[in-house]
């Protein structure tokens, strides 16, 4: 059966840990959106390295849904990358196992794909209470030698919709639409930001870097709390602090190309380092010489990101301000 192409099927892969009691609670809402959506497609599960009885479970009262166990817990990245491997679809949905996904937001998360030159889209994120906005369109802004990539946009209630397309920065792991054959070109998420934060933005950066286009679609809306799994007690806040930091000077070192920016990326990290010292911030200092423990595969990535990218980092904080300041009826928060 052949399907219009705005009507692709999908491939929703869905990471998890430990996470058997979310599944319960969120999944019939994923398998209830895939019914209700005229493309159809699959639903996989990678288990990675549970202890709870996630697969049995998923097998038991899920037979539809395909599992894949990975029998030693490898992090975020590594299991994203196993179900993109093994999705059998060009688009494929990535969520969070925590994520509730309202009836159709499959069908406009999936339509800015009709152009080829899109590589992922992001949904409209409220609170598990669907008042509470949580994320949507993610602001890039360079500031003090590095990109600040949490802030979100969202549309004005009253304000004029935008004729062209939303941009955003980045499209979060945790609620996102990939094309497939573009993520299988870029070598996926990179394993070196075990066991999570960054993978997404380093992506995204790099498929921006190749000339792609990432868009924000308010129209799809899923329901999702922030740092459930990961701040929910199973790392210590000081571990994932140590991660974050350490990740994002992952990000800068590889993908920063341009001179002038990795300069002042420089002389900034060079100015925080003594400040981070002399503030007891010791989880700052650890994830600097964390990050230079791994310099050899970063210049190893670095050169290959420099080799393949077609647009530069420039360009990039050129399109991202020029968006921010001309596009009517958005909001920053």
């Amino acid at each position: 059966m052949q399907h219009p192409s705005k009507h692709k099927p999908v491939s929703i892969v869905i990471p998890t840990w430990n996470g058997c009691p979310l599944l319960k609670r969120f999944l019939p809402s994923v398998l209830h959106a895939l019914e209700a959506y005229p493309g159809g497609g699959e639903v996989v599960v990678v288990d990675d390295g549970s202890t709870d009885g996630t697969t049995g479970y998923i097998r038991e009262c899920f037979p539809a849904v395909k599992v894949i166990r990975l029998e030693v817990n490898s992090g975020f990245a590594s299991a994203a990358n196993r179900g993109v491997w093994e999705a059998v679809n060009d688009i494929v949905v990535l969520l969070n196992n925590d994520v509730e996904v309202s009836e159709h937001f499959l069908d406009p998360l999936v339509r800015p794909f009709q152009q080829p030159g899109v590589f992922a889209s992001c949904a409209r994120s409220l609170d598990w209470d669907r008042e509470t906005f949580r994320d949507g369109g993610k602001v890039g802004q360079w500031k003090r030698g590095f990109w600040r990539v949490w802030r979100n946009y969202d549309l004005a209630e009253k304000g004029r919709i935008p004729d062209g397309p939303l941009l955003t920065f980045y499209c979060p792991g945790g609620f996102a639409a990939f094309d497939r054959k573009k993520w299988l070109a870029l070598g996926g998420l990179d394993e070196l930001f075990k066991p999570f934060n960054w993978e997404d933005t380093d992506i995204c950066y790099r498929a921006l870097k190749r000339g792609w286009r990432l868009i924000y679609v308010p129209q799809s809306v899923v329901y999702h709390r922030p740092e459930t799994t990961i701040g929910g007690g199973a790392f210590r806040r000081s571990y994932v602090r140590y991660i974050s930091r350490r990740n994002r000077l992952f990000f800068h070192w590889k993908n920063l190309t341009d001179n002038k920016l990795l300069a002042k990326h420089i002389f900034f990290l060079t100015l925080s380092l003594p400040l981070s010292f002399l503030r007891l911030d010791l989880v700052s200092v650890a994830a600097f010489f964390g990050a230079l423990l791994h310099l050899g595969k970063i210049r190893e990535r670095r050169a290959v990101e420099k080799a393949e990218s077609k647009v530069t980092d420039l360009d990039i904080y050129q399109t991202y301000r020029d968006f921010y300041s001309v596009t009517h009826g958005i909001v920053l928060e």
